[in-house]
């Protein structure tokens, strides 16, 4: 069932008389999708008139030992943190999971998802009676792996942004927008693109994100392109800030993602916002994006890279998608962050109060 958003505008929503605490990374300003999710919903909830606060982990740890009574909403990066508190047994301190991604959905080469997931996420999963979730995709995960519980569903707001639009021409500019890391399928792409590609396909791919996550990952991507016909056309530029970012999406053609597993996806949906085609890896909630968007959905990377460059050199296909994912975009209903909050209040209230 589709859910209803409330409008935060029209006396629908009851802030919480208890503060919200937020248990929070200390690299919470640095991009990714789960950090923007969390300060853009913070920020809607205060803008409400909820009162809301940001904690640590080792403040959050010292509340468990305490049992001090208040609602602490902790952060999917906190799992491994989270063993140390599975002694305690709290009564008055409520806590709430927020599943931003779990290491068992796509694990490191060599270890086994399900066994990982046993031993390492359930027993923590365990732990939290609610779960604030991004996506239809990871509630029906967590079920699938008999987890029990309220499950809030609160999928990230968007704008159907207004920017201005380049115009479709050669080189075809592309933009990939993620940090630097194994699970978001870069290396793995840039391979099979220099293995497809010819020296007379003109195109140029902007990389946008964190390099110093993952040193040696980013270090062999950037020796494939050095050392292959890449190299004139892959570019790292690094971290921006968001609404550098959104700036960026004009300058470009076509969004690529070689992710084969997102929770949801926000510069996905962002990109999309933006008119921007989109061509993506299968994997998550991934094509649940092009269900209101135009572009293409990959079973693979290989696949993936054979797909852009026939959108490289097909230049009416091209052209089709490009005029397609504007049209998209202009019939797109925004939804903000004020009705996100509401609407997480709202579901909130149902079981707490």
């Amino acid at each position: 069932m589709k859910a209803k958003w409330p409008n935060a505008m029209s006396g629908q929503v009851q802030v919480l008389p208890q503060t919200i605490n937020f248990v929070l990374p200390d690299d919470r300003h640095l991009p990714s999708g789960g950090n923007l999710y969390n300060e853009k919903l913070i920020q809607a909830l205060l803008q409400l008139g909820q009162s809301v606060e940001i904690m640590s982990f080792p403040e959050y740890h010292k509340v468990i030992q305490a049992d001090k009574a208040g609602i602490y909403g902790v952060d999917s990066l906190f799992v491994e943190e989270m063993h140390k508190l599975l002694k305690y047994s709290p009564k008055k301190a409520f806590s709430f999971f927020i599943m931003h991604h779990l290491q068992s959905l796509f694990p490191p080469k060599g270890i086994d998802a399900e066994q990982y997931f046993l031993q390492a996420e359930a027993p923590v999963l365990r732990f939290f009676d609610v779960f604030l979730l991004t996506s239809e995709f990871s509630k029906a995960y967590l079920l699938e792996k008999k987890m029990e519980g309220h499950m809030m569903v609160v999928e990230p707001a968007y704008s159907v942004v207004d920017v201005p639009s380049s115009s479709l021409s050669k080189p075809l500019k592309a933009i990939m927008v993620a940090n630097v890391v194994e699970r978001k399928g870069i290396l793995s792409f840039l391979e099979q693109l220099a293995y497809l590609s010819k020296a007379e396909d003109d195109f140029m791919i902007n990389i946008i994100g964190r390099t110093d996550m993952e040193p040696a990952y980013y270090q062999s991507c950037q020796k494939l392109v050095q050392s292959s016909s890449l190299k004139s056309k892959v570019h790292f530029s690094g971290e921006m800030e968001h609404h550098e970012v959104l700036q960026q999406y004009s300058l470009h053609h076509l969004f690529v993602s070689a992710a084969q597993m997102e929770t949801f996806g926000m510069a996905i949906q962002e990109a999309k916002s933006c008119g921007l085609p989109l061509l993506l890896c299968k994997g998550g909630f991934t094509e649940r994006h092009l269900l209101k968007g135009k572009g293409l959905i990959s079973p693979n990377i290989f696949k993936l890279a054979g797909n852009f460059i026939e959108l490289c050199r097909n230049d009416r296909l091209m052209r089709e998608y490009w005029q397609s994912a504007k049209v998209a975009r202009t019939s797109s209903q925004p939804y903000q962050w004020e009705q996100a909050a509401a609407f997480f209040l709202n579901l909130f209230r149902d079981f707490y109060i």
